[in-house]
């Protein structure tokens, strides 16, 4: 089941680059690249499609958290497709003080793109290390806990301690709150189903379908071993790392709700050229299940790809985006 993109035919475009440089006889130009100009009627039904029901994209990306002072589109949030749905923050969650050039790209494409931004966190290992908090339902917001001598209490995450997978669940949910972002992904590789459940459920009282802030997504990505049934109620999308370059083209949804699944291709370095050409983001955005929808596709993780020996930027990603939902010519 195809979902009709009813954004325009420029949708095409999402934000592309002039991505070739002028020949040697020419003048140089200052600027060598820059981003096409729209008005506020695409923005606004940039906006309204993302709302809408259809099959998200989904990307992985990094670049932005190279440099505080980035000199190609390649490292800047703002240069990414205008249509790409979600976007894992790889490099970790820009704020004003780290990255202010990363963070004042990230709060536009939020509010004029309409593009949601996740924290990636880790369910692969243990031993993380958090502050104790505890929500204030009075005041709406997440409390330190502090010891008899009025110090911070830190908390490490042990498998068979169920309390400190609590607490790194309200970690994860005060930060994304705190930092303005969109949601939360957990990298499901190595945690028990136990474990991943209690993070589910806990996340679930404040973020995801059932939460306070409903529109913040809880998001579960895997590759060998899908998370267990008992999350379904308290997760928005599963994300299957279904990399094409290692274990072949993979539909698969481990049991969870495909309509709920993103087929997540590998687009990295260790797809090698593949990789920088999209690898193959396009099947997985044609793929359909023989009855209903996918929840959509992905790459882990764009960055490279828009190296595109097209030269054109992202050209296999955007091009993916349009053949999962083909724009509607008028």
């Amino acid at each position: 089941m195809k979902y009709k993109n009813i954004f325009s035919a420029a949708f095409l475009a999402m934000a592309a680059f002039v991505g070739f440089n002028s020949c040697d006889t020419d003048p140089e130009t200052e600027v060598v690249q820059d981003l096409y100009k729209y008005d506020s009627q695409y923005f606004e039904n940039l906006r309204a499609w993302k709302q809408s029901p259809h099959e998200v994209s989904y990307a992985y990306y990094a670049s932005y958290s190279n440099t505080m002072t980035p000199t190609s589109w390649g490292e800047r949030i703002i240069g990414l497709p205008d249509s790409l749905d979600i976007v894992n923050l790889w490099g970790d969650v820009p704020t004003m003080e780290s990255n202010p050039i990363a963070y004042e790209d990230m709060v536009y494409c939020q509010k004029t793109k309409g593009t949601r931004f996740v924290l990636h966190a880790d369910a692969a290992h243990y031993n993380h290390y958090v502050w104790a908090r505890t929500y204030n339902e009075a005041k709406g917001e997440f409390e330190y806990e502090y010891d008899a001598a009025g110090n911070h209490i830190l908390i490490k995450t042990e498998a068979d301690k169920p309390e400190t997978i609590i607490y790194y669940a309200r970690w994860a949910v005060d930060t994304l709150v705190q930092c303005g972002i969109d949601g939360v992904d957990f990298d499901y590789e190595g945690w028990n189903g136990t474990n991943i459940t209690i993070v589910a459920e806990e996340c679930d009282k404040y973020i995801g379908p059932n939460g306070k802030w409903p529109e913040k997504l809880f998001i579960i990505d895997w590759f060998n071993g899908a998370p267990p049934a008992e999350t379904e109620p308290f997760t928005d999308y599963y994300v299957r790392q279904a990399y094409s370059w290692q274990i072949g083209f993979q539909t698969g949804s481990g049991g969870r709700p495909i309509e709920r699944t993103i087929l997540c291709e590998s687009t990295g370095a260790e797809s090698a050229d593949g990789g920088v050409n999209g690898a193959m983001v396009r099947e997985y955005a044609a793929w359909e299940p023989a009855t209903g929808h996918k929840g959509g596709f992905g790459a882990y993780y764009i960055d490279y790809n828009y190296k595109s020996q097209s030269g054109i930027s992202y050209k296999e990603y955007r091009e993916a985006i349009q053949i999962q939902n083909p724009a509607v010519h008028k």
